[in-house]
Order: C-alpha cells, then structure tokens, then sequence
C-alpha cells in the first residue's frame, strides 16, 4: 500500500513529484484531469494509500485550461463512491490556497513548498503505515461510526478492529484467542447499554460484573410467558432474529472457549466469520439503546 494517485495537469509538477516519492520509496500513478480520477480510481483504490488532487485542474484529458468546477467535482466524486478514503489537496497558487482552505476546514491542504512536500509525505507514511485499518474502516463505517460518536470506548472499538482484521484466519489452533473476543465484545455491549440505558439493561441482570445471561435475554425479548414462548407480554427491545443471533453468539462463542482442545471436529473459517458478522450486526442493533 505504498502508492498515490496524484491529479495534476503540470507535467514538470508530475515530474517533480515523482522524483521525490521515489526517493521516499512510494509509487505514483499520475492522472490530468477529472475524467482520469473517475477511470482510474476504482483500478488503483485498494493499492493506494492516498489521493492527492490539485486544486486548479482539467475535468477532461482534452481540456487545455484549467476548469474551476474540478476541485469540487472530484471532492464530490471521492465523497460519493469512496467516502473516507485518505486524500490531500496540493497546490501552487497561495491565493487558491487560502480561500479553500479559510473554506474547507477538514480538508488536508498543502502548498507546493518543500516545506509542506515533506508534510505531505509524513502523511502518506501514516497512511501507508495504516492502510489494513483504514481500508476495514472504511468498509465497516456503519460500526465504526459507533466509536465516532462516543457510544463506546477506545478500547472496544481496538478489540472490534482486531476482531476484523482476523476474519480470514485459517488456522484452528487461533481461532480460540479470536471467539474469546468476540464473547468479550458481545458482553461490552450489553454492559454499555446498562450505562446508558437501564430500562434495556437493568442493573439487576448485572452481577459482581457478570452478565446473567439467560436473564438478560429474556428481558430484551419483552418477558415472553404462556403455551408459546415466542409471544412477548410487553414491549420487547429485539426481533426474534436478533434474540437468536444473540443466544447462538453466546453459547456457541462459550462453548467453543471451554470444549476440550482435542474437540473430534473443528470448526472452520466459515464458522469463524459467521460469529464475527453475528457480532456486528449485535452491534448495528446496540446503536440505538447505547445513546
């Protein structure tokens, strides 16, 4: 993840460019205009670790003078089809400089000095540095976004990236430190919501900081009572898909950490992935009773 994809339609700037980042040990694949960003983007997006755009360029290869629509067409475009993904503006002109960014606050700006060309690259290394995190962030957004609003912790939100990082995990013998988390998680989640939501998580089902399970359970599916079990008798807090994601997250997560290491079948990677989604989707439901 060493490359970047700059959109500039100075040739001696290009050239320039290229001849330091390769001095840093970064490739560059160039593009001049809009048009190339659109048709090179999805190629190039998971083997770049940034996209760098000038903020005076052409919409199309033909074009001969700059357009002022480019900056905010190719913003536009990024924000659309690659939300999140780690991009810089670069620029020549201190006057286009210090109107976008009096304008554009989040963005990252740079002018085309030394000084801020060695910005710029302290800021690719961390982004190639950080690439696998940043990419599941990016395609896990929606859980992320749970720690973006303070709902859970930095140490939560750690342990959830970690789980992600391990979902292709093929070896047995890890699998156990990885369900142990995932368990851990599961468990974080409901003593969360007891933080901040009592009538979902009621104190009660909390003992010496231990989930009564079972209990719980019961609780959040509205206390079902009579011949059919299914049939709440008061407000329950999840559908009967997530009561039966939850219970089988749980037993089997417990089940698997406790059974005897020489088990006469071993679970594979699907069995793996499927208890890391059912905590995901655990954790989408959580969003709204963790506020």
């Amino acid at each position: 993840m060493n490359g970047i994809l700059i959109v500039d339609d100075r040739e001696e700037s290009i050239t320039a460019f290229k001849k330091l980042a390769k001095n840093k040990g970064y490739q560059v694949k160039a593009v001049k205009s809009f048009e190339g960003l659109k048709k090179e983007m999805p190629k190039f997006h998971q083997k770049i670790s940034v996209v760098i755009l000038d903020i005076k360029c052409l919409l199309t290869d033909d074009q001969e003078i700059e357009d002022i629509a480019f900056i905010s067409t190719a913003l536009r475009f990024l924000d659309i089809n690659y939300p999140n993904f780690p991009r810089m503006i670069l620029t020549g002109d201190d006057s286009a400089f210090e109107n976008f960014s009096m304008i554009n606050k989040d963005e990252e700006v740079y002018l085309k000095t030394p000084e801020d060309l060695e910005k710029i690259f302290e800021r690719v290394k961390y982004y190639a540095n950080n690439s696998e995190n940043l990419k599941i962030r990016r395609e896990y957004a929606d859980i992320f976004q749970i720690f973006e609003d303070g709902l859970m912790d930095r140490v939560q939100e750690m342990q959830v990236l970690n789980i992600l990082k391990q979902q292709n995990e093929k070896n047995p013998t890890k699998f156990k430190g990885i369900i142990a988390d995932i368990r851990s998680v599961q468990e974080m989640v409901y003593k969360q919501i007891n933080e901040n939501n009592k009538a979902v998580v009621p104190d009660s089902i909390i003992r010496n900081n231990m989930i009564q399970f079972n209990k719980l359970m019961i609780h959040l599916n509205g206390n079902p009572t009579g011949q059919n079990k299914r049939i709440p008798v008061n407000g329950s807090y999840q559908n009967s898909t997530i009561f039966n994601l939850a219970d089988s997250l749980y037993w089997s997560c417990g089940e698997y950490i406790h059974e005897e290491p020489n088990r006469p079948y071993m679970i594979s990677n699907m069995a793996l992935k499927s208890l890391i989604f059912n905590l995901m989707e655990l954790l989408i439901w959580s969003k709204k009773y963790l506020k």
